[in-house]
């Protein structure tokens, strides 16, 4: 039984007013994987941990979508100060050792590179990685590249949905990314918030394609 097995039987259990048991999944995960992923957490249906979740640490009051690929030693945590853990959505890859700390939304097909640490929002559709993580590109067709990286499909439902932040006017993308959730503006349920400009400091002003193989380094 993998990480994410044992997290379902902790929390049915909890849900059934089952005493022990929780306690004692919450130890198999360390034991078995040195992971702790707590019955709270709430994840969405075909989200998978690789190597049966060794490493990964999730915060209580996480929040997951659906179809999320996270790789070993993620630490989705809190900071201090902060109340809650990270609002991840849906078809969110997150490369091996990436840490996303806070309270944090973490847009729809967004990848998080590997040992990237990620305090700000994270737009949906972006790549990012880093220490502190920074914008490296936002893809063209989200749906397509995740669908090419992992070998999984996209329902049409979903990639109909698919944001498509490149697809914009070059000089509208990134003001387009950080206002999108500015109070009284109207946007979509997985931009930005304000303030998160930050992630953005260095980043190319017309971000292109990546060469060839160089994603797949990314969220391995």
């Amino acid at each position: 039984m993998d990480l994410m097995g044992l997290q379902r039987v902790g929390r049915k259990c909890k849900q059934l007013g089952i005493p022990v048991v929780p306690n004692l999944v919450r130890q198999m995960m360390r034991f078995l994987y040195q992971a702790y992923l707590p019955y709270t957490t709430e994840v969405g249906e075909g989200t998978r941990f690789g190597y049966n979740g060794v490493g990964n640490f999730i915060h209580p009051g996480a929040k997951i979508g659906r179809h999320c690929l996270f790789s070993m030693y993620v630490i989705v945590g809190g900071r201090e100060g902060m109340q809650g853990g990270a609002t991840i959505g849906d078809y969110v890859r997150i490369g091996a050792g990436a840490k996303i700390l806070g309270p944090i939304r973490i847009g729809d097909f967004a990848v998080i590179g590997a040992n990237a640490v990620v305090t700000k929002d994270v737009p949906a559709g972006a790549i990012v990685g880093g220490v502190p993580a920074r914008l490296i590109r936002l893809m063209e067709d989200p749906a397509a590249e995740y669908e090419q990286a992992t070998g999984r499909s996209v329902p049409p439902e979903d990639r109909a949905n698919a944001p498509r932040p490149a697809a914009a006017p070059a000089p509208q993308r990134l003001k387009a990314a950080v206002l999108e959730m500015e109070p009284g503006k109207k946007g979509k349920p997985n931009a930005v918030a304000p303030g998160s400009e930050a992630l953005f400091e260095g980043a190319p002003a017309l971000p292109g394609p990546t060469r060839e193989g160089e994603e797949d380094e990314l969220h391995a």
